[in-house]
């Protein structure tokens, strides 16, 4: 078993990590290329390069992370410094010749290799040509050049967004309808109100439960409009640096370049399910708002961007008499998180046990995951309130990817989430609202994930899927949140821990979860089609323009004048680029699978070990669709999904 990961880094370390480990990596190169080519052989060519690459990705990684997560400004500067340098070299690193020219080498062999190794082998070939190997020479140096310009502003994007500190200042007035605890932890203003930043903890139950609609206009004209001065060019540079590199590699767009390494192939799969999608969802889409423009009342015609979550809020409470703000303090977190982790674990056949292991900040909390037998099969780790200078939203950080080592060892993986949840406030300890609740269970869904992979190799392991396969598990586990047998075990009160979440809410809140699935995923699909439109465009892109109307048109929501929501999309500077699409893609998949719980209890073990075998184990050692079909008895449709959102 390897040792617990380490997160004690000073910014002189993490400024002088990046040669040390370069240095390591090109001698391991420099002697894979020398290799005469009658001695090339699977294990010192491929075998070779991976091994390297993931040794090399190790020691780098968990410095790079540290500019998300450290409260140390010159710690997450020197980080960043380090994020842009690995990402750059890695560039250089896929348009080496010498090191291609060795891979096609031993694949010209033609050697026998087992499914896997085949796999890898053929990925990693595919890899190189992506980054413009086989090009001639101009070409390949124009693709290297546009790359590494575009990380750079990919980088900045994401580093404008995090540095975020703007606030609105409000009246004891314009606070009403939020609830004590909310307003007990926000600061005070210099003009004697109140802050309200545009934290998810704050932002939310302000847009959900403020009475004043001046108020919640300003607050997210401010929200929406975050960045705007420097992010839009951004975007807009990256968009435009996109369509030269999918050029230079023959792709007729940047989206078609991206989807040619995905399930889904190519961007007419892709626009022919947002449309068929869209289609079956268009007219309960229009019920919804119908019911919202009535409880809006005057005859309106329009709900305004401002006015979604707040009119919803209100349907809740009316309709299905839900009130999210005393429904959380059936969710104190400390009972969530310890009804979460028996519940997976009972499901997966693992125990979550509490450890005293190094971490990156005091209010981190610390896990060995144990397998059935007692052996550790992982690290697993979560980060949970808001900090300056902190990742703003929620996600799954990957640690530490699980592989085979040399000495026949397995690289014991680990896994964080990071959030943003509600601190204490007073004698009131932290609260879960029920939809971080199923955010919770979503980020989980991604370290199941990573910390259950037994893929051989690191290019393989955990989350390394297909970007359309790996929200799956995610998704998947959000579905547990809804099931009453769940929702008795990870509630409690949190003046009266044995009084559990009462029936009759229980009841509603699973009769409420299908009261928005129209217009949230008209949602899914104006971000999927937004994510499309920019990246199939053959010239250049207003992008907010395109923004407001496809806004309009889809989501049936207006985008607010004078803002730019677009300047905040991180996903499209983050990995999502051509790929919004696959949230919905993946969820049609992860409703199909939930099926399989459902027909044998969501708490069967059995079910879980196969899932856990099948799905999670493997990473991407096998076709992710082939996996599926294995695991269903069945290739995947979208029957389940639609019955699943009451759009059947």
């Amino acid at each position: 078993m390897s040792k617990a990961p380490q997160f004690s880094f000073t910014p002189e370390q993490v400024r002088g990590l990046f040669d040390s480990a370069v240095k390591e990596l090109e001698e391991k190169l420099k002697a894979l290329v020398a290799v005469p080519g009658p001695r090339r052989d699977f294990s010192n060519t491929m075998l070779a390069f991976e091994r390297a690459t993931a040794d090399f990705g190790e020691a780098v990684h968990i410095p790079s992370i540290l500019a998300y997560i450290s409260d140390n400004a010159e710690l997450r500067q020197a980080s960043q410094e380090l994020e842009l340098k690995v990402n750059q070299y890695s560039v250089d690193l896929m348009t080496r010749e010498d090191v291609f020219g060795a891979l096609s080498e031993y694949a010209g062999k033609g050697e026998k290799l087992d499914p896997v190794d085949a796999r890898l082998l053929e990925k990693t070939l595919r890899d190189f040509r992506r980054n413009g190997l086989g090009l001639e020479p101009r070409k390949k140096n124009r693709v290297k050049k546009l790359m590494k310009e575009l990380i750079a502003l990919e980088l900045d994007f994401e580093k404008n967004l995090r540095e975020v500190n703007d606030a609105l200042e409000l009246t004891d007035d314009e606070l009403k309808g939020l609830p004590e605890d909310y307003r007990a932890r926000l600061k005070r203003g210099g003009k004697g109100g109140w802050l309200v930043t545009m934290n998810y903890p704050d932002y939310v139950p302000f847009m959900q439960n403020a009475e004043n609609a001046d108020a919640r206009r300003r607050l997210e004209a401010m929200f929406n409009d975050r960045c705007a001065a420097v992010n839009i060019k951004l975007m807009e540079d990256a968009l435009a640096l996109r369509r030269k590199i999918g050029g230079l590699l023959g792709f007729p767009t940047f989206a078609d370049y991206v989807l040619d390494d995905r399930m889904a192939k190519n961007s007419a799969t892709v626009l022919s399910f947002l449309a068929r999608t869209q289609d079956r969802l268009r007219r309960k889409a229009r019920r919804e708002l119908r019911e919202r423009l009535k409880l809006k009342g005057d005859g309106a015609r329009t709900l305004n961007a401002w006015e979604t979550a707040y009119y919803n809020n209100l349907l809740k409470k009316t309709k299905y008499s839900i009130d999210h703000e005393k429904i959380k303090e059936y969710f104190p977190l400390e009972t969530v998180l310890r009804g979460m982790l028996e519940v997976f674990g009972e499901v997966l056949g693992a125990r979550f046990a509490p450890a005293d292991l190094p971490v990156w900040h005091r209010d981190v909390r610390a896990y060995e995951v144990k397998n059935a037998d007692g052996s550790t099969a992982a690290y697993f780790y979560m980060d949970l309130f808001p900090r300056d200078g902190k990742y703003k939203h929620a996600a799954c950080f990957g640690v530490r990817s699980g592989r085979e080592l040399e000495d026949g060892s397995y690289e014991t993986p680990a896994a964080a989430i990071v959030a943003n949840f509600s601190p204490p406030s007073g004698n009131v300890p932290p609260l879960l609202k029920f939809d971080e609740v199923v955010t919770l269970f979503h980020e989980f869904g991604h370290v199941t994930h990573n910390i259950f992979t037994r893929a051989r190799y690191a290019t393989f392991s955990g989350t390394s899927v297909s970007r359309d396969f790996v929200e799956v598990p995610s998704q998947m586990l959000e579905n547990w949140a809804y099931s009453p047998e769940v929702l008795r075990r990870i509630s409690g009160h949190y003046r009266n821990p044995a009084e559990k979440l009462p029936d009759a809410t229980i009841k509603r809140l699973i009769d409420a979860k299908n009261m928005d699935s129209g217009l949230a995923y008209l949602r899914q699909i104006f971000f999927g089609l937004l994510d499309m439109k920019y990246h199939t465009a053959r010239g250049g892109v207003d992008t907010t323009k395109v923004y407001e109307k496809l806004m309009k048109r889809i989501a049936l929501i207006p985008m607010s004048p004078g803002t730019h929501p677009q300047a905040s999309f991180g996903h499209l500077m983050g990995g999502y680029e051509a790929g919004y699409y696959s949230y919905l893609w993946s969820l049609v998949i992860a409703a199909d699978l939930f099926g399989a719980f459902e027909a044998a209890g969501v708490m069967d073990p059995g079910t879980g070990a196969r899932y856990r075998e099948l799905i999670l184990a493997p990473g991407r050692s096998y076709d992710e669709a082939g996996q599926v079909e294995k695991f269903l008895g069945r290739a995947s449709t979208e029957d389940a999904f639609l019955k699943s959102i009451g759009a059947a």
